[in-house]
């Protein structure tokens, strides 16, 4: 049940991915993953929805909350970026191209007023397991990156949950990081700093790892290191619980998103791979 549940959850999820993401776009257009500064954004879901586990998504899918509906196959949305030089214009006309020639009912609706900007809003309809699926994206264009955000439903069941889903797609908002939208000024230089410490002990461990074992590639021993009992339970998971306690007030979602940056920082830190001592 457990299985069938998941599946049917990240079906909205899966569908609106590829026709986004892996869309052939020119290379000029395109800028590596290293590249992308993305900022953090976010959205505020519907009331009551439950947020999937992130380590499940696909690649580029940010975040994904999970509402309940009459059917098997509950309401959804997902949060997923894609950097892109090129205008939003053609960013659109590569996803009805590539609807069209899958046989798939795109519609342009227009634009969407959200707290990030001007947004485009557009709907398509497809055919799945559970029934005809309808999903509506609102897509954003700012700094070199395309932000899109997907509401998915049967499309039978769809018009129940507009209102929830509009609520939250005019809540899109992009900050440069997450530091920036911390009011209080002493706990942002706080977390900064806790960061901070979070990242040198992180080295530290990496480079005691490279010392006792220089065979193994660096990358694969931040990921033991990052997996390991030792830095879960003293660094990460303390972490994490700081996190939730001091800064609850700003929501799940951006505690979520920032710990997923924090990580991706962890991994791309510079590791001393000079002589053993």
């Amino acid at each position: 049940m457990k299985k069938f549940f998941f599946s049917a959850v990240c079906t909205g999820c899966l569908l609106s991915a590829p026709f986004l993401s892996a869309a052939p776009n020119p290379p000029s257009k395109m800028r590596s993953s290293e590249s992308l500064d993305s900022g953090i954004v976010l959205f505020t879901p519907p009331p009551g929805w439950r947020m999937a586990d992130s380590k499940l998504l696909p690649e580029r899918v940010r975040l994904m909350v999970v509402g309940q509906g009459p059917s098997a196959f509950p309401p959804s949305m997902n949060l997923s970026l894609e950097p892109y030089s090129g205008s939003l214009k053609e960013y659109l006309k590569i996803i009805k191209n590539m609807n069209d020639a899958q046989g798939f009912e795109w519609k342009d609706l227009g634009t969407i007023r959200t707290e990030a900007g001007t947004a485009s809003l557009s709907q398509v309809d497809t055919k799945t397991e559970w029934g005809n699926v309808r999903l509506m994206h609102v897509i954003l264009l700012k700094n070199g990156t395309i932000y899109i955000l997907t509401a998915s439903a049967l499309k039978d069941e769809f018009s129940q949950f507009y209102k929830e889903f509009f609520a939250s797609m005019r809540s899109l908002r992009v900050a440069k990081d997450a530091f920036e939208m911390i009011v209080n000024t002493q706990q942002r230089t706080q977390l900064k700093n806790a960061v901070q410490k979070l990242g040198q002990q992180w080295q530290k461990m990496v480079e005691q790892q490279h010392r006792e074992r220089p065979d193994i590639a660096i990358e694969t021993l931040k990921e033991q290191v990052f997996n390991s009992e030792s830095f879960q339970t003293t660094l990460w998971t303390p972490f994490k619980d700081m996190l939730n306690q001091k800064y609850s007030d700003m929501g799940k979602e951006w505690q979520a998103l920032l710990l997923t940056k924090i990580e991706d920082e962890l991994f791309e830190l510079r590791i001393n791979q000079g002589q053993n001592t």
